[in-house]
């Protein structure tokens, strides 16, 4: 039905490492990684934006793939100019002028939240082909005392390409589910972008991880977004060992949106060959969205 046929990324330009964080923020060596099992983020630079790393992602992308695009989908809580939306920005930039554009102001489920859009889009029509783009800078939106916060986060850009194939993908199952009253536990408000941090790792421990669990039941393979140390090792500890279940957020941090593309790239090999792949992103809102597909 579908297929994911390229991602390229552009993440933030400088790479922090814990050490080099520990030492600006007066945390013993080794504190970070303890606590996150993260060991390093990539941040961007004063020039770079959600928009510019969302275009440099389209730009990286084989040119034979930015022929025929019918839709532009742009996934960002970040973006630096409020309206136009990236897609509308992106459209310009790469003189996709008669495209369709979307956006979504979505966070650590918006990757999922577009490939189900990108799916039904494509399930009315065969011969639309979707370009998909996260993008966010979280860095730039986090107080620098705010110790807690500004260790875990990156920021990064996906660009995927996504159209119709006639053995891809067939959505078999999918979850969402969305908390009531808890949109202050992971919220960007002002200029600053504030969590819970326990409210966070409760919602994932009590409604996400069990309905995760359930769904890869029918699934070879789990790609979800990269979390953190606490709530990854506690998906790792319930899930059948024998299951594919990759995870990089020890090199990258959480990505947001990212993050599942980054790691669908990483394996692609492995994606393109599964029959049974099981998708999760979970996070503001706050809110869950997974999708299972059978090949």
């Amino acid at each position: 039905m579908i297929e994911i046929n390229q991602i390229s990324l552009a993440l933030g330009s400088i790479i922090e490492k814990n050490s080099k964080f520990e030492k600006k923020s007066g945390l013993k060596r080794g504190t970070v990684f303890n606590l996150t099992g993260i060991k390093q983020r990539t941040i961007t630079n004063n020039k770079e934006t959600a928009e510019s790393l969302a275009i440099r992602a389209c730009r990286n992308l084989n040119k034979s793939n930015l022929k025929k695009i019918t839709h532009i989908i742009s996934v960002s809580n970040t973006p630096t100019i409020r309206f136009p939306g990236i897609s509308n920005y992106l459209s310009s930039r790469l003189n996709l002028t008669n495209v369709h554009c979307l956006n979504l102001n979505q966070g650590c489920t918006g990757f999922v939240d577009a490939l189900i859009m990108s799916y039904e889009l494509i399930k009315n029509d065969n011969k639309a082909k979707i370009l998909l783009v996260t993008s966010d800078t979280y860095s730039k939106f986090i107080n620098r005392n705010n110790k807690a916060l500004k260790c875990l986060f990156s920021d990064g850009s996906a660009a995927t390409v996504i159209e119709y194939k006639k053995k891809g993908l067939k959505l078999k199952k999918k979850f969402f589910k969305n908390i009531i009253n808890t949109e202050n536990d992971l919220i960007f408000k002002g200029n600053e972008i504030n969590m819970n941090g326990p409210a966070v790792v409760s919602f994932a421990m009590k409604d996400v991880i069990p309905e995760m669990i359930n769904l890869s039941k029918n699934a070879t393979c789990i790609f979800s977004h990269q979390a953190g140390k606490i709530v990854m090792n506690e998906i790792k500890k319930k899930i059948d060992p024998k299951k594919f279940f990759p995870v990089n957020f020890s090199n990258y941090g959480n990505l947001v949106s990212t993050s599942i593309p980054v790691l669908i790239k990483q394996n692609m090999k492995r994606f393109k060959t599964e029959k049974k792949i099981l998708i999760c992103g979970f996070g503001v809102g706050l809110s869950a969205s997974m999708l299972l597909f059978y090949r």
